[in-house]
């Protein structure tokens, strides 16, 4: 649920992402490898969502060059090459999945908890990420 926080404050850079710029990549790469496909696809929404809007903030100001490297950034992090990185190779549309639900609720039952997929190994939407495609993405972020 904080992940998905942080994604929706990063849109429109109501985050500030650029003051906030090391603490949001340790959390990414922290996270990247971990947890049900809803979270891995808030984690690429998240960096997507960093990265357009350095490239549209005014403070601080750029270089074209910088700008240029961010807007080839933003393009190489939409290929399907990170999707697999962030092992969401298989969903159609990282944005819905980042919000999908991963919780079920009986009928009758208001917020309770039945099925939560966070721990190690379980659910269906597991891919298996290996270091090195932490090591692809943490390189990408620097």
């Amino acid at each position: 649920i904080l992940a998905r926080y942080l994604l929706m404050l990063s849109f429109n850079n109501c985050l500030d992402v650029a003051r906030h710029l090391p603490y949001l990549f340790h959390v990414i790469t922290f996270l990247v490898c971990t947890g049900p496909l809803s979270l891995r696809a808030s984690l690429h929404g998240l960096v997507i969502n960093i990265i357009h809007s350095l490239c549209t903030c005014t403070k601080p100001t750029f270089s074209e060059e910088t700008r240029r490297v961010l807007n080839l950034s933003l393009d190489e992090f939409s290929l399907p090459k990170f999707y697999l990185l962030f092992g969401i190779s298989k969903v159609k549309s990282a944005a819905v999945t980042a919000f999908r639900s991963s919780y079920r609720h009986l009928p009758g039952e208001r917020w309770h908890t039945v099925e939560r997929s966070f721990s190690a190994g379980a659910g269906s939407d597991r891919e298996r990420l290996s270091l090195t495609s932490l090591e692809t993405i943490t390189d990408a972020l620097l």
